[in-house]
């Protein structure tokens, strides 16, 4: 049977909430806050990524009595070529730790694509765009596609 985010009662003693992979697909996420950041749209630049603005955005799971908070947080920029909001570096962070079938962590970096295949099923780039470009007008003047 497989388990449901509902049972995951709490941390384990380094904070980390412990799924496996699949549990994920069940995980509803609400969002919390996003914003714009400068410097992150420096430091991409400086990467060689061809970000028009940039910035970072928060989400977790609904709080329940008994449930262990669950937040999953990442950086975000509008790619100049595409016009699509894209993750960071492919990266997501959060107290969420996934576990293979024998009950071992798969570590950060699986932990982070795994998280990744998730957002992809989460219509976070409307959700961002709504609470970060419109508000500064970009939107109505250059248009991203939202995905």
């Amino acid at each position: 049977m497989k388990p449901s985010c509902a049972s995951l009662r709490s941390p384990s003693p380094d904070g980390y909430v412990r799924v496996r992979e699949d549990v994920l697909a069940d995980l509803q996420l609400i969002h919390v806050d996003s914003g714009v950041d400068e410097s992150l749209l420096w430091d991409l630049r400086a990467s060689d990524v061809d970000a028009v603005r940039a910035g970072y955005t928060e989400w977790q799971r609904l709080r329940r009595p008994g449930a262990a908070h669950i937040s999953v947080g990442w950086d975000w920029y509008l790619d100049r070529a595409s016009g699509v909001l894209l993750v960071a570096w492919n990266d997501v962070r959060s107290n969420i730790m996934c576990v293979n079938q024998r009950g071992l962590d798969i570590g950060m970096t699986g932990t982070a694509n795994a998280l990744i295949r998730r957002l992809a099923q989460l219509n976070w780039r409307n959700t961002v765009a709504n609470a970060t470009l419109m508000q500064h007008g970009y939107l109505s003047t250059h248009g991203p596609s939202i995905q």
